[in-house]
């Protein structure tokens, strides 16, 4: 018994069917589209810091005078007590320096003495000094016992002879009422016994610096 031909769609009847098939893909096509281009939510948050700079700033007593920013040459300018110098006189001068109110600590270092005047050529290469580091007397006693040579530990050396950096000579930090503790320096200036008798009546001035730098 011969079975009877199944009938193939026309091409008519195909034509929905394939057009089923077109929407349909094209509607995945536009679904994977729409997912791509969807806008996001957002939000911000923000940091902000404030920068604010430290300060340094120092002033100093020289010989007992009020304290005083002396920050530019000749700076504080004193006689010293034993008025002029005779060969073997022996002279003190004491310097007192500490930081201001608010400033940041630091260190101090003392240079060698600068010569002014008609007769300074005369006379820097004959005075003396020895330096020890003190807030107490500056005198005689400063210099006894095991005293904190900023230099001349061995004796004294012209006065325009720089002392050694290696010593850190510290400045205490202040506060926002009150100044730092001071770091204190006494001067011992020495006309030598040996003396020429040609310098007699000679005049000069010597200025030293103290550089101050913030830690």
């Amino acid at each position: 018994m011969r079975h009877a031909a199944q009938k193939r769609p026309s091409a008519r009847g195909r034509l929905p069917f394939l057009r089923a098939r077109a929407l349909l893909a094209g509607g995945l096509v536009l679904g994977l589209g729409a997912t791509a281009t969807a806008a996001s939510w957002n939000d911000s948050e923000y940091a902000t810091a404030t920068l604010t700079t430290s300060t340094f700033n120092t002033e100093s007593s020289v010989g007992g005078q009020a304290w005083a920013d002396n920050a530019s040459p000749p700076g504080a300018t004193v006689t010293l007590a034993v008025g002029a110098f005779s060969p073997g006189t022996v002279a003190y001068l004491p310097v007192l320096i500490r930081t201001k109110v608010n400033s940041i600590a630091g260190t101090v270092v003392m240079g060698g003495a600068t010569f002014t005047g008609t007769d300074a050529a005369l006379l820097s290469p004959v005075f003396t000094y020895r330096v020890v580091r003190t807030t107490a007397t500056c005198d005689s006693t400063a210099f006894s016992g095991t005293p904190v040579f900023v230099i001349g530990a061995s004796g004294g050396v012209p006065l325009t002879t720089v002392p050694s950096t290696s010593l850190v000579n510290t400045l205490a930090a202040a506060t926002t009422v009150a100044t730092g503790a001071s770091t204190g320096f006494c001067l011992e200036v020495t006309l030598p016994t040996g003396a020429s008798n040609t310098l007699q009546g000679k005049t000069a001035s010597a200025t030293w610096q103290f550089l101050a730098t913030s830690n």
